[in-house]
């Protein structure tokens, strides 16, 4: 197993462990998953994703060969901007969803661990004459992610930036302090507001510390509670909700898509499923009639007929009762439709939201 560069100052904080995106030993909690879960609801938390994959692309054609890639406009990006993008096979399913962020003289791409290496090599059999260099630097580059109602003034606390409220998502600013180098990046993967702070991974302790020290409600946040959080927000992560079985429009990922630009790979697939036809099936949020999360791929059902399946489940603090996120077919995505999820005792009642 994986260990990130705050694994030793994590123990030391008393973190219970555990292993995540196949290869990741990651600090599940600190204290408790509610009550983490809770500090970013209504103050602020802080918690360590430099497991996530990171790429960087550099040379005078990292805009223009990204763009001919991924699902996103990249060249009418400025610097200091971002958005978010899928990169698709040929047959319009998804490789890889991605972060994407302009900075000055390079591209960084954050994407999730278990998709890394075939988004890597996805996109570097297209280089072919243009002058871009691909690298993954997650080893060198790594974030610190900071969430709740009170993060824009924390961050502009020990950054010194200013109007962090109004910055858009997955926009950024750049900042030295004590001569060392942080992006920030605005980010809503949990549904409050939020930042990730990359540095240098040898200095990733540094930034913990400064962070959590500049208040003292500032709460560790552990992973457990980021997924209740992400799951109440109906935010689709890559291993669960995300694979290269699922089309972007069917995990209504409209947002991730340009389709005013040209060619990229599997646009035609989309363009079709938009323009032409629909997806057969939608991701929904369901409320659970049951005190326990289901189990993921949980079969749903309707009169014996499989018509879709659980694809994250979890006990929601914020609204106090257990809920999941799931895919239905067309004629169930209406809110108010009434579900079954199959279990190995009885079925278990639903309702899609």
């Amino acid at each position: 197993m994986k260990n990130t560069q705050l694994y030793e100052l994590h123990q030391k904080l008393g973190a219970t462990f555990g292993g995540r995106h196949g290869e990741w030993n990651l600090a599940v909690q600190f204290t408790n998953p509610i009550e983490e879960h809770n500090a970013v609801r209504n103050s602020v938390g802080i918690s360590d994703i430099s497991f996530l994959g990171t790429f960087c692309l550099t040379g005078e054609d990292r805009a223009t060969f990204l763009h001919r890639l991924i699902s996103n406009d990249v060249e009418n990006l400025l610097v200091g901007e971002g958005n978010y993008a899928t990169l698709l096979t040929n047959r319009g399913k998804i490789i890889a969803d991605l972060k994407v962020y302009i900075f000055e003289d390079t591209i960084y791409i954050s994407t999730a661990p278990e998709c890394i290496e075939q988004a890597f090599a996805e996109l570097d059999k297209y280089i072919i004459a243009d002058d871009v260099e691909l690298s993954v630097v997650s080893d060198k580059v790594g974030a610190i992610a900071v969430y709740g109602p009170e993060s824009p003034e924390l961050v502009e606390s020990v950054l010194g930036l200013k109007e962090l409220r109004t910055l858009s998502e997955y926009h950024s600013l750049s900042c030295e302090i004590e001569d060392q180098w942080v992006g920030c990046v605005r980010s809503n993967t949990v549904g409050e507001f939020g930042y990730h702070l990359y540095t240098t991974t040898d200095r990733l302790e540094w930034l913990w510390n400064k962070m959590i020290t500049a208040k003292s409600d500032v709460v560790p946040v552990g992973w457990d509670a980021l997924e209740s959080l992400r799951i109440e927000a109906g935010i689709p992560r890559f291993g669960a909700e995300l694979s290269d079985a699922i089309f972007p429009l069917e995990a209504e990922l409209e947002h991730a898509i340009d389709f005013e630009k040209g060619c990229y790979i599997g646009q035609e697939i989309v363009a079709r499923m938009k323009y032409r036809g629909h997806p057969n099936r939608l991701l929904r949020g369901i409320i659970i009639e049951a005190e326990k999360p289901i189990q993921q791929n949980s079969p749903i059902v309707d009169g014996g007929k499989e018509i879709g399946w659980i694809t994250s489940s979890v006990y929601a603090p914020t609204l106090k009762q257990t809920i999941a996120i799931g895919y239905v077919r067309m004629a169930y995505t209406e809110k108010g439709s009434r579900v079954q999820i199959k279990s190995q005792k009885d079925n278990i009642y639903g309702t899609v939201v």
